[in-house]
């Protein structure tokens, strides 16, 4: 699903080009509780989470003059945060969960006007179906479906295989389409 946010490309290119910082506020806006979503499924501490992300726009802006070279800043943003949030981690040596018992990652979806006209019931049980998918499986499916991201970008933002990533889908997809039901019965 498409996000109405400015074009990130664009945003890079006012950054390096004049130091607009006004840009750098638009990006930050746009991106940073996605990227801050993204940073928690690591850390799992919201300060930390919140730290790092900020420190990622700060990096940005520090470097802002090799920001022409990005070819794919929205993948650059993601691989930021993760490497940072990395090596934060190995930095305070912490234990951290894996992947596949990481607790409360939410997933949140963009509104569409076509989410709009959906009930609030349905949208409580979207929410519960998405609530109970493994935290892999939930996660992969928030970077997909939240983030407009490839499978292949996905892989390569996790460090696993794109077939990996197609399996999650569809174990996600499955589950969801079990857990809703097509119509309600009051």
């Amino acid at each position: 699903m498409p996000h109405a946010i400015t074009n990130i490309a664009a945003l890079f290119s006012r950054m390096a080009a004049g130091a607009e910082e006004s840009a750098l506020w638009e990006l930050h806006k746009a991106y940073f509780h996605r990227l801050f979503r993204f940073v928690y499924a690591f850390t799992g501490i919201r300060e930390s989470t919140e730290e790092i992300v900020n420190d990622v726009f700060l990096e940005l802006w520090q470097k802002r003059h090799l920001l022409y070279n990005i070819t794919k800043p929205e993948m650059y943003l993601f691989i930021c945060a993760k490497n940072k949030a990395l090596r934060q981690i190995k930095r305070e040596k912490q234990l951290t969960e894996s992947l596949n018992t990481l607790n409360d990652f939410e997933c949140v979806l963009d509104s569409t006007p076509h989410d709009i006209m959906i009930t609030t019931e349905l949208h409580r049980r979207i929410n519960e179906a998405i609530g109970v998918l493994p935290p892999k499986c939930k996660l992969i499916f928030s970077l997909v479906k939240e983030n407009d991201l490839k499978y292949r970008e996905v892989a390569e933002l996790l460090g696993l295989s794109e077939k990996t990533i197609e399996n999650q889908m569809g174990i996600a997809l499955k589950k969801l389409s079990q857990s809703i039901p097509l119509s309600f019965s009051s």
